[in-house]
């Protein structure tokens, strides 16, 4: 059986925040570390791209809610214990929070499972390990995506499959985008989301984010 996830909590600036559903599942942000060819503000761009990529490929929908950022967060690294608050409160039993290595262009991207309330590991759910390279991130989202839909405490399938083939820099731009909308600047939002779709013509997410905005 399809589970709907209904987003309550969204992304705030520098600092990926819990989506919670229904189904008692928060998706949290995706934690990056890299090493050369991008910089810092293009590796938080891309965790905010890939949680919300993982976000509708697993079939979640709803209104954003901004979760303020806990003060002293490193860049890059989700605060667990703001998103276990915000998923506890929201009533989700489970968070999932993702992870991308970047090794001089080699990835290795997964996610892991955690108890809401006690912070305890669930389950660590990789990605294809024949998906390995930089360009190639969009797809391993993808692959990311279709495991964690299969774990038993996610129990969800998406019906609108997120795409892959989608360029790093298209990534970088949608995930700006994302930033510019959590602090009301839709201009931003919609020069960011263009630049996406322009950059990706089949990037469904930034078409309907652009049209979301108003651009």
């Amino acid at each position: 059986m399809r589970t709907t996830l209904s987003i309550l909590a969204f992304l705030a600036i520098g600092t990926p925040a819990a989506l919670v559903g229904q189904s008692g599942i928060a998706i949290g942000g995706f934690e990056t570390d890299g090493s050369v060819g991008l910089t810092r503000d293009e590796y938080q761009a891309i965790g905010r791209a890939l949680t919300d990529l993982v976000r509708s490929g697993l079939g979640a929908s709803g209104a954003p809610v901004s979760v303020e950022p806990t003060a002293g967060t490193r860049p890059g690294r989700v605060d667990l214990s703001a998103a276990r608050a915000a998923a506890t409160a929201a009533g989700a039993k489970y968070l999932v929070v993702g992870s991308l290595l970047d090794q001089y262009g080699d990835i290795k991207v997964e996610a892991r499972i955690i108890d809401a309330a006690t912070g305890k590991p669930i389950a660590v759910v990789r990605g294809d390990p024949a998906i390995a390279s930089r360009d190639q991130l969009a797809d391993a989202i993808v692959a990311l995506t279709t495991r964690l839909a299969a774990e038993p405490q996610i129990g969800a399938k998406s019906s609108r499959p997120i795409a892959g083939g989608i360029p790093v820099s298209a990534l970088i731009a949608y995930g700006r985008g994302l930033g510019f909308e959590a602090a009301g600047d839709r201009t931003k939002a919609a020069a960011a989301y263009r630049e996406a779709a322009s950059a990706s013509p089949g990037f469904s997410e930034a078409t309907a984010a652009l049209s979301r905005v108003g651009g």
